[in-house]
């Protein structure tokens, strides 16, 4: 009877040292996985924390490889100009050639042709917008202080590309000489003339002056004036052409249902001034 009480409470002791050793087992495990967890935090880097609006995504970087410049052949590599590298500026002229005076466009050419006479010392004036009635700029020269001022010759210009002025210009022209009674006028264009307006011009003291002549003439000036009339000829939009009847640039309009584009003035429709596309010969 005295045996029966000592074994219950020693198999109540049992039990309760078991149930502590394996609580401290337990324990232990997880002290074990925790330090585990956390030196491999350590060795491993950091992400950035993620948005709120998605999760980050890694990137890989790979290093650049830079292209080889060598010869396969020979090994040897070839020497790049440093200019080819730069931006490239606004190319402009830098020289007078047949090229520039065809790319003028029509009211910077009458204006070159004026600024050439005074160039060589003749009074002249460009006519003012509007209709010209075919008269672009007036000369005058005279001998004698009676006559000063008095208009002796006229211009008519066209700068119609590479195109030749056929015979309609010319008789036209031919016409204001004898309805303003002056005896001498010049043509310019930028092109050339066909055989037929040669020969009217030949006989009724029209000079001819197409794109080859004028610029042979252009180098036959001093240096520096030709130089300042070739700055003056490239300042700014020398290509796109002036409205004639507002005196600003025009802008390119696309034709419709298979017609051929036109510039058109930027007033439009206030102003419904047009003008044809240049086509070459």
């Amino acid at each position: 009877m005295i045996l029966q009480p000592l074994t219950l409470a020693l198999s109540s002791f049992a039990e309760l040292a078991g149930g502590g050793l394996l609580l401290i087992a337990v324990l232990a495990y997880l002290r074990a996985v925790v330090s585990a967890r956390k030196a491999t935090e350590a060795s491993t880097p950091k992400l950035a924390a993620e948005p709120a609006n998605g999760p980050v995504h890694a990137r890989v970087f790979y290093p650049r490889q830079e292209p080889s410049l060598k010869n396969p052949a020979t090994g040897d590599t070839p020497v790049i100009a440093s200019s080819a590298l730069e931006p490239q500026a606004d190319a402009r002229p830098s020289a007078w050639s047949i090229e520039l005076i065809r790319d003028l466009e029509w009211k910077r050419f009458e204006d070159v042709c004026q600024r050439f006479y005074a160039c060589k010392g003749i009074e002249s004036a460009t006519t003012p917008l509007g209709p010209d009635g075919g008269i672009d700029i007036r000369l005058f020269q005279s001998a004698t202080e009676t006559d000063k001022g008095k208009c002796t010759a006229i211009v008519q210009c066209k700068a119609w590309g590479e195109r030749l002025v056929g015979v309609k210009p010319v008789r036209e022209l031919l016409g204001v000489m004898t309805h303003e009674r002056i005896p001498k006028a010049f043509f310019m264009t930028s092109g050339g003339f066909t055989p037929d307006a040669k020969d009217i011009a030949k006989a009724n003291h029209i000079t001819l002056i197409d794109g080859e002549m004028f610029l042979l003439m252009i180098l036959r000036l001093p240096e520096a004036v030709r130089q300042e009339l070739l700055n003056f000829a490239i300042e700014g939009d020398y290509k796109v052409p002036t409205c004639p009847s507002c005196g600003i640039k025009m802008r390119a309009v696309a034709g419709s249902k298979g017609k051929a584009g036109f510039w058109g003035c930027f007033n439009y429709p206030r102003c419904r001034q047009t003008l044809g596309m240049r086509r070459e010969r």
